[in-house]
């Protein structure tokens, strides 16, 4: 599971050229040390005009349906088990397969963490994780969140001895297929899920600190 992951270029000017998106988070910088589950994360989805814009979501996706149970008190506790979506369910599973047909985003990316090392491109240039967004609301209460799909790792990944990776999309051909909303059955969509080509990534050990 991805649980760590960190943005090193600064918004909104890169952002908005990479993804071709107008930014609106010119107040929002990114943490240096990057984002955790329930932190607040950049996204990038399709708004009502079909134009993307970059928005603000909490990572860990909550289902308009959710209400507090002896199971999951709060929302933060069903959150925290939400953060990652594995994509062989994604489409059937029910806290995501809603959002799998019409909310989709983008959430971009420099390098995620898996047991201690943080993986990214060969170039170093961002990318995104396929991801999936969900608004909730309950009386005075609106939240919007998100997920981020994973799938089976690449051999890169297996050298840390990890099981899985999140799906990565590097250009502008795949974050297009990704949004795009005529697309709402796994089968358009499912040959973005394939490990990213490890021999396109490198590796490097965190620092303690």
């Amino acid at each position: 599971m991805c649980h760590h992951y960190i943005i090193e270029i600064d918004p909104p000017l890169n952002l908005a050229e990479e993804f071709g998106t107008r930014s609106e988070l010119y107040d929002t910088p990114f943490p240096f040390a990057g984002f955790y589950p329930l932190a607040m994360v950049p996204a990038i989805r399709l708004n009502k005009n079909d134009q993307r814009e970059t928005v603000a979501l909490e990572w860990g996706l909550l289902p308009h349906w959710w209400k507090p149970s002896e199971r999951s008190k709060s929302r933060q506790a069903f959150q925290r088990k939400c953060f990652n979506a594995r994509q062989e369910t994604v489409d059937t599973k029910p806290t995501y397969r809603d959002a799998f047909k019409s909310r989709r985003c983008l959430l971009p990316a420099t390098a995620f963490m898996e047991k201690g090392h943080y993986f990214h491109l060969q170039d170093k240039r961002p990318f995104a994780f396929a991801g999936l967004w969900q608004q909730w609301q309950a009386d005075d209460q609106h939240v919007e969140s998100c997920t981020l799909l994973t799938t089976e790792p690449n051999e890169l990944v297996q050298s840390v001895d990890h099981h899985r990776m999140p799906v990565l999309l590097t250009d502008d051909t795949a974050y297009a297929h990704w949004l795009n909303p005529d697309h709402t059955e796994r089968q358009a969509l499912e040959h973005l899920f394939r490990p990213y080509d490890h021999a396109q990534m490198e590796h490097y050990k965190a620092k303690k600190e």
